[in-house]
């Protein structure tokens, strides 16, 4: 692409950039727990045809789906999800350092959190740019070739037992093969009385969770018709869905060994973050 006109393109989106910013801030009032900007939200929905047909999800349950991803801050882009994962990250900041922040943002610049080792495993999405400010994050993502991003397997961690005060996920163990091997390595890793805050796909009306597909022998064996998260035409490996989660999960978090409490919203009933602990003797 010619210089000047990437410039001129990249100006012209910068302006409307800030165009949406201050309609925002003058048509509402939602506050954003990620960066700390206070407007109205924008909408979009995101879930596809095929995948609502997979997971066999009725009218009511799409709706909360795409609003979970689909509503969004239209200064850091951070999805309904995420503004909850930051909230939820806020309340385990406080639980673990005392430090009592309204925004995920402005938290991550105080100097405490620096003594905290923390380990994101696939990045966070819109938040990890406010999580890489602090000095003990331990960033990685699955089959990195990225020289300054180490690859980790959730099934079989590389740290050390009793390693971290907090573990994030997001988005993430529903593509691990082996749900419980994923959990038990997340609370090795942990300290006594560290945390694992995270977030996944349930669909709460059901009572069971549905396992897609398995590993048998280093080969993926389909249960059902393979069922792929990120978007329509990304079929990656590591987007695969092997657990398609009901309300039994949280009796299997808390079996793996783990204090559970939940962060719900009271108007959308997709838009849940887990808050797990280890205990602490």
């Amino acid at each position: 692409m010619n210089t000047a006109i990437f410039y001129v393109k990249e100006i012209k989106r910068m302006l409307f950039h800030s165009f949406e910013i201050i309609n925002a801030r003058f048509s509402g009032n939602e506050y954003c727990n990620a960066c700390g900007f206070n407007g109205k939200r924008k909408y979009k929905n995101v879930l596809w045809t095929e995948l609502i047909s997979e997971w066999e999800l009725d009218e009511n349950w799409t709706g909360w789906f795409n609003e979970r991803e689909g509503s969004y801050c239209v200064n850091c882009y951070s999805s309904l999800r995420t503004n909850q994962l930051a909230a939820a990250l806020l309340k385990g900041f406080e639980l673990l350092t005392g430090i009592n922040e309204r925004n995920l943002k402005d938290a991550c610049r105080i100097s405490k959190l620096n003594d905290l080792k923390i380990a994101e495993i696939n990045s966070a999405g819109t938040i990890h740019k406010f999580l890489e400010k602090i000095q003990g994050l331990y960033y990685s993502e699955y089959g990195s070739k990225m020289p300054k991003v180490r690859s980790e397997n959730l099934e079989k961690l590389s740290y050390k037992d009793s390693f971290f005060d907090l573990v994030i996920t997001s988005e993430t163990l529903e593509h691990v093969p082996d749900f419980n091997k994923a959990l038990s390595e997340i609370l090795r890793v942990l300290k006594p009385g560290g945390m694992h805050i995270f977030t996944i796909p349930v669909i709460w009306n059901r009572t069971s969770t549905k396992v897609r597909a398995k590993l048998e022998n280093g080969s993926i064996v389909h249960l059902f018709p393979p069922s792929y998260h990120g978007a329509p035409q990304d079929n990656f490996d590591d987007y695969l869905v092997f657990s398609e989660f009901g309300e039994d999960v949280v009796e299997v978090v808390k079996r793996a060994g783990f204090e559970v409490e939940l962060m719900r919203d009271e108007n959308n009933k997709a838009l849940v973050t887990f808050l797990t602990r280890k205990a602490s003797v």
